[in-house]
């Protein structure tokens, strides 16, 4: 069967074969009628480019790179395989497509020795520095997504924001003594939501007691390890946790120590993952835009392909309390 070529596209079309070719590779101006008439019509003639010729002419790949820790999940559902999802959704609209990678080190991937990707996401905070500071130096345009640090273009949740409000939250139903657990305070997002927890307790007079904090360890069980560790020091009212998985495990904790959720402590997490609506109670969280911030940062990505001399751009996403059953107060309607 002969393969489509963008001039039986264009005369089916009535437009020009450059018109095709601007449509087809999301690049320059195209009446966006225009564009969705063209991308039709390849679909129904089941159009596909020659993506090795593509690449020589062109000088560029249409991959992009997707750079994660190898510590992390991205299963359906966990907060980094959301973000995944959104990513690849933005890639196809703009007709690119996505190369995956872990590392568990300072080592560069294959994608990036072989040069493979025209631009790079990498995401969470597990990354080494080292490694950001490398992949710059190679001149690949490059953004971090849940992570920031200077000189390098960043999108990132307001965790500092985010944890100052749950807590402010706690403060206004009467709690005093409001506890701090995570997985590990070596993560930066987990430091920055215990940032704002001692930012809030200050801002409302209230005193910052150590045997209030306890880390457990990396992994689901780590807000069980941290909760138990906490009753055995303290007699906490309520408790922020630095993300939804250890706030739930925590709540097993509390229960397994006979007390009840919320009347004796009260319960809030953060990220708004998928479990929290299951948690006995539902749990009270703060809501991360992942799909925005994944769509945020490909727009970004795009634009330092396009122009690559840019000074860095970081872009912080705010949070929304999602007031649910377990903290005591009254639910919202989201």
């Amino acid at each position: 069967m002969k393969r489509p070529t963008l001039k039986a596209i264009a005369e089916q079309a009535g437009v020009s074969v450059a018109t095709v070719s601007r449509a087809l590779s999301g690049r320059g101006r195209v009446d966006e009628a225009t564009r969705q008439r063209i991308l039709q019509i390849a679909e129904a003639l089941g159009y596909a480019p020659d993506m090795a010729a593509r690449s020589l002419v062109l000088r560029r790949t249409e991959n992009i790179g997707f750079l994660i820790h190898a510590l992390q999940s991205l299963s359906p559902h966990t907060f980094y395989g959301e973000i995944l999802t959104a990513v690849e959704r933005e890639l196809r609209r703009h007709r690119y497509h996505l190369q995956f990678a872990t590392v568990e080190d300072e080592s560069l991937p294959a994608l990036i020795k072989e040069n493979r990707v025209d631009g790079l996401l990498l995401v969470g905070c597990d990354l080494p520095p080292s490694l950001i500071r490398t992949l710059k130096e190679r001149r690949l345009p490059l953004v971090l997504v849940d992570n920031h640090m200077p000189g390098v273009d960043s999108v990132f949740t307001d965790n500092v924001g985010g944890a100052f409000q749950a807590t402010a939250h706690l403060i206004r139903l009467g709690h005093r003594r409001i506890a701090f657990i995570a997985e590990t305070l070596s993560n930066l997002s987990f430091q920055e939501r215990f940032e704002g927890y001692r930012r809030a307790l200050e801002a409302h007079g209230l005193p910052f007691d150590p045997e209030l904090v306890a880390e457990g360890e990396r992994g689901f069980e780590g807000g069980f390890t941290a909760m138990s560790r906490l009753l055995e020091q303290a007699q906490p009212t309520a408790v922020v946790a630095a993300n939804d998985p250890t706030a739930a495990s925590a709540m097993r904790a509390i229960r397994a120590r006979g007390l009840q959720i919320p009347e004796e402590i009260a319960v809030v997490g953060f990220d708004d993952d998928p479990l929290a609506l299951h948690t006995d109670p539902p749990l009270t969280t703060m809501r991360v835009f992942r799909a925005r911030m994944a769509a945020l940062a490909v727009a970004r990505l795009l634009d330092l392909m396009r122009n690559p001399e840019q000074p860095a751009v970081h872009i912080r996403i705010e949070t929304q309390l999602v007031v649910r059953q377990s903290c005591g107060g009254p639910p919202t309607s989201s």
